[in-house]
């Protein structure tokens, strides 16, 4: 019970760049600098992060995969964020949680904004300019332009809309 396999990545004569990526993200997250130099970091460690991209301080961007997280042009990340881009399961759960291990990478499309404290799962595409809000855990892709909020990643609002059409009812910016 509780044993989980090994990702790939983690074995063999990879190991010693599986913990110089822990170790540059560890870095990343916990030392103060500044943001651009954080970004850099990430990209030492795999992640593909275009141009403008701010990434805040305690941001959790995947461990052991960080190679399969894209995040392009004019992105925000906002502090504590978590970006989760593969799931391994323990060994005793692996045939009942089949699908949901196959789900991978993370996509963050231009200009779109990772509220504080969000959490974004494996297989995850955010639209370009969507906002996630703060604490919002997002399971499923969000559309371009979408504000999503609350633990199921609702969407809310588009932000093309006017708000009297919006879902919500109401022109709050709780969402930031």
């Amino acid at each position: 019970m509780g044993r989980i396999r090994l990702s790939q990545k983690s074995q063999g004569w990879r190991f010693p760049r599986a913990v110089l990526n822990r170790f540059l993200h560890c870095i990343a997250r916990y030392v103060p600098m500044f943001p651009s130099t954080r970004v850099l970091l990430h990209r030492l460690r795999g992640v593909k992060i275009g141009k403008d991209v701010f990434i805040g301080i305690e941001v959790f961007i995947d461990d052991a995969e960080p190679d399969i997280v894209t995040i392009e042009d004019e992105v925000s990340i906002i502090a504590r964020a978590s970006i989760i881009a593969h799931a391994h399961y323990p060994l005793h759960l692996e045939k009942f949680l089949v699908e949901a291990g196959r789900r991978r990478g993370v996509t963050i499309k231009r200009g779109a904004y990772v509220g504080f404290g969000a959490m974004i799962l494996p297989g995850v595409t955010i639209g370009q300019e969507a906002v996630v809000g703060a604490g919002t855990v997002v399971t499923k892709d969000v559309p371009a332009r979408a504000v999503v909020l609350g633990t199921a990643g609702r969407i809310v609002k588009h932000l093309d809309e006017t708000p009297e059409n919006s879902e919500a009812g109401d022109d709050s910016c709780a969402f930031a």
